[in-house]
């Protein structure tokens, strides 16, 4: 027979021959100076598989391939040689987002055109995304042995959220203006959103489907659908026939609490809140002309606003208390709002707010808020006491020339502090309750087991199951606002104390973790936090 040899080049300085004599199949590898790679000896063991070389000596092709790399070795019998055309190996990845081609030399026989090559991808499987200019160029430059990318599918594309577009500014926040001589104005606060009947106060733009995907292989990938929302509907509020809009149900104020609009009438006191009046608790606003007594104590689903004194009273609002003169607080005088608190002064009393605090004087008081306190007008003054806030805490004079004992915190929110704690409370509550329901189902079954439970313990079970179901629902909700706080607490070290006259001896700074104690008369000071230091700067305002 004729002698026939194929030289197949694996790299620029690999390559090896096999040669068909009458003597039979004579094989060699030529590596390169860093040997063979296992990708090298994987391709010349499948090239000899696709020749079809009958009684192969594996001893032989191991000895060419390991033992005598360069040596010429007979491998089988004399046979007629199998030519071979170019092929195509295609393996899938990324799970189905990708399909990868690796073009196997041939030897004489038909070379692949771009359109054969699309057919037997198509044949092997692959029908959707195929990049045939990658094809082409794999097949124009020979590009043996690699694998090249060849295909992609699609993925799916997430829906649109559902979102919420409203129509009143309820970021709005109250802030008194300062006039040309010093004095504030607590009289024009834009606070209430009045709104009348039919009146539309937010729409909802529905979520969207999502556009499914597709793999190389052809396989629809489901999508995921836009998250829906609900409207924000709370009291006094109409959903319409359409279901995208909210709207007013009577004419009011508008309000946003923890999430929903309510619209509330206004609840007025024309005197004072005293005997002839009692304790108030109120779902909407409350407006007081007069003063609030000691030991009474107001309760609003909206904001309060009081026009004359409050003594040593209490007030809980669930929007914003807004004091036209201020507090005298005796001592048991306490305010908590949820969102801000303006007042002309405030002494001796406690006050809390999840937002801002705006104020002339703080004396001998204890003052918190999540979001900032200002102490502003002619005194600017804050003397005595705690004061706290989740930002950054301004005024013109701090302590006092007798080294008034006043400390001041900020850096991290009182309010989500507070809030995170009662949280990781209630879910160690939860837990051990579910332990026990846990336990006693384990019981209830096991007695069941073995025959009808007593009517007694049928209905244990039963409330041990709603109990199971119950905090089912509860405990993603709890652990995602946990998680969410715990955020929020992480990078709770920005605040700043910003003192645009005096601050004197007497004073206590805190920032985050880091103390300092004022121990010289200083003016126009800022103190912020500075990698882990507490530092002085000139005032910022």
């Amino acid at each position: 027979m004729d002698s026939a040899k194929t030289v197949d080049r694996l790299s620029e300085n690999t390559f090896f021959t096999i040669e068909y004599r009458d003597e039979g199949v004579f094989f060699s590898v030529s590596p390169s100076e860093d040997g063979l790679s296992k990708e090298d000896e994987n391709n010349i063991l499948n090239y000899i598989r696709r020749k079809e070389i009958r009684n192969v000596d594996s001893t032989a092709i191991f000895n060419a391939i390991y033992s005598n790399p360069g040596e010429e070795v007979k491998i089988a019998d004399s046979q007629n040689e199998k030519i071979l055309g170019q092929d195509i190996e295609i393996r899938v990845v990324n799970r189905g987002m990708e399909a990868r081609a690796t073009l196997l030399p041939g030897d004489g026989g038909e070379k692949l055109t771009l359109k054969k090559a699309v057919e037997l991808l198509h044949r092997k499987g692959i029908v959707f995304g195929i990049d045939e200019s990658a094809i082409e160029r794999m097949l124009n430059q020979e590009i043996n042995y690699k694998e090249v990318p060849i295909a992609y599918g699609q993925p799916p594309k997430k829906g649109q959220d559902a979102r919420i577009k409203y129509y009143i500014d309820f970021d709005h926040k109250a802030k008194p203006s300062i006039l040309e001589d010093g004095t504030v104005d607590y009289k024009e606060l834009n606070l209430v959103h009045n709104v009348t009947k039919g009146q539309v106060l937010a729409d909802l733009i529905p979520a969207t489907e999502g556009i499914p995907g597709k793999t190389v292989i052809g396989k629809s990938i489901a999508a995921r659908s836009g998250k829906n929302l609900s409207l924000p509907m709370g009291k006094n509020t109409v959903i319409s026939e359409n279901k995208l809009s909210l709207v007013a149900g009577i004419d009011g104020k508008a309000e946003m609490i923890d999430g929903k609009i309510h619209v509330f009438a206004v609840y007025e006191v024309p005197g004072n809140v005293d005997n002839s009046t009692g304790n108030i608790d109120f779902v909407g606003n409350v407006i007081v002309n007069g003063n609030v007594l000691t030991g009474f104590e107001i309760k609003a689903g909206g904001y309060v606003e009081v026009r004359g004194v409050v003594e040593g009273a209490s007030i809980f609002a669930k929007g914003d208390v807004v004091l036209k003169q201020g507090m005298q607080g005796m001592g048991r005088g306490n305010i908590e709002s949820h969102g801000n608190v303006v007042a002309r002064f405030i002494e001796n009393g406690t006050v809390s707010a999840k937002g801002d605090i705006l104020t002339e004087v703080i004396l001998h008081s204890n003052v918190n808020c999540g979001g900032k306190i200002e102490v502003t007008g002619r005194k600017g003054l804050i003397a005595g006491g705690s004061i706290s806030a989740g930002s950054d805490i301004s005024a013109i004079n701090i302590g006092s020339p007798m080294a008034t004992i006043t400390e001041l915190e900020v850096g991290i929110s009182p309010v989500l502090r507070e809030e995170y704690s009662a949280l990781v409370r209630e879910m160690d509550e939860i837990n051990r309750e579910l332990k026990m329901a846990d336990q006693c189902l384990a019981l209830l079954n096991k007695m069941e087991s073995i025959g009808k439970l007593p009517t007694d313990k049928a209905e244990l079970k039963i409330k041990a199951i709603r109990t199971k179901l119950t905090y089912g629902q509860k405990v993603p909700v709890i652990k995602a606002r946990i998680m969410e706080l715990e955020d929020l607490l992480k990078g709770v070290y920005t605040g700043k104390i910003n003192i645009k006259g005096t601050v004197y001896p007497g004073v206590k700074i805190v920032i985050g973790t880091s103390v300092l104690y004022v121990k010289e008369q200083e003016q126009h000071v800022t103190f912020t936090r500075d990698h882990g230091d507490l530092v002085r700067t000139s005032y910022l305002g």
